[in-house]
């Protein structure tokens, strides 16, 4: 596992027979009949950790800087109930938050030109029917309009298991999301080890990009595996490498320190249109100074931009 899900696992067990309670969101989303489509991949994706991880852990969805290009909820849940029917649950993440001002939250970085996405796990989408299929992605859909958000991001990681097919469930999500759909809603998926190729190139005229969580690598690495994802997914400029400084990722599989500037150049100057992606947003924002007060220190993803944006 390339995350630190210890306390993951433990706050969807316990959470899980309950639901959320949602008021009514007071700030007005943009509206739902003028999709942004998506006409240019985005360069810079960040991850926010809004459920697992302590708030003095990671930085607030409200600081993230100008010029990322989508932000990713980490995570809320795809999945059956105990009753068998589907739904797009946020109780991990309003375990630590109130969903209502995640929402608001996400609203504002939408006017900001920001798109925000909902990552969910995909191991309840494992060999569905077709009719499961669309029952699953008729209730992402539905969650989407009422949320109000631009799409559906899918870790394909697996318990006990590198890789299996979720075929159907992407098709049927690719109705509503994704490039096939026209709809403008984004619908990605995130990778590591080239476990999943195979999958991604079976459905990539429905995904609209690839991002990798093998964080460890360096940039002499990266354009290998921007040519393996990018033949699977059609496309190199629909690959966003992954990095990230290791508050939220296991001992020892986080970026090499200057690495990911230096992953940044080499994209922009040998794999121009490609991507990076940073999981998770803020990793030294309630760093403390001499002073003792939070530095709300954002650079690390700022100097990601300026060198990948230049």
């Amino acid at each position: 596992m390339k995350r630190n899900f210890p306390r993951l696992f433990f706050l969807l067990t316990f959470l899980m027979p309950y639901c959320s309670k949602e008021n009514k969101v007071t700030s007005k989303p943009p509206a739902s009949d003028t999709a942004v489509l998506l006409t240019q991949r985005p360069l810079m994706v960040e991850y926010w950790g809004g459920c697992c991880y302590d708030r003095n852990d990671v930085g607030p969805l409200d600081a993230i800087p100008d010029s990322v290009d989508v932000v990713n909820i980490f995570t809320l849940g795809i999945g059956k109930t105990t009753d068998g029917s589907w739904e797009f649950e946020h109780r991990g993440v309003s375990g630590y938050n109130d969903w209502n001002d995640v929402l608001t939250k996400a609203h504002a970085l939408q006017k900001r030109g920001i798109r925000v996405v909902c990552t969910s796990f995909s191991g309840s989408m494992v060999n569905l029917t077709g009719a499961e299929a669309a029952k699953m992605a008729g209730i992402v859909k539905d969650s989407l309009d009422k949320w109000q958000l631009d799409g559906v991001d899918l870790d394909l990681e697996y318990s006990g298991a590198t890789t299996k097919n979720i075929d159907s469930a992407v098709v049927a999500l690719g109705k509503y999301l994704g490039p096939n759909s026209k709809t403008g809603r984004i619908l990605s998926v995130v990778d590591y080890n080239n476990y999943n190729i195979s999958q991604i190139k079976r459905t990539n005229k429905y995904i609209d990009y690839v991002m990798t969580m093998s964080y460890w690598n360096t940039s002499k690495q990266v354009l290998g595996i921007v040519k393996s994802y990018g033949a699977a997914i059609g496309d190199t400029k629909n690959v966003l490498i992954g990095v990230g400084q290791g508050c939220a990722i296991n001992a020892g599989q986080a970026t090499p320190a200057g690495e990911e500037l230096k992953i940044a150049d080499t994209l922009r100057i040998a794999s121009p249109g490609s991507g990076m992606m940073e999981f998770v947003f803020g990793c030294s924002y309630h760093h403390t100074d001499a002073s003792g007060h939070i530095t709300k220190d954002i650079s690390y993803t700022q100097n990601i931009i300026r060198h990948l944006k230049k």
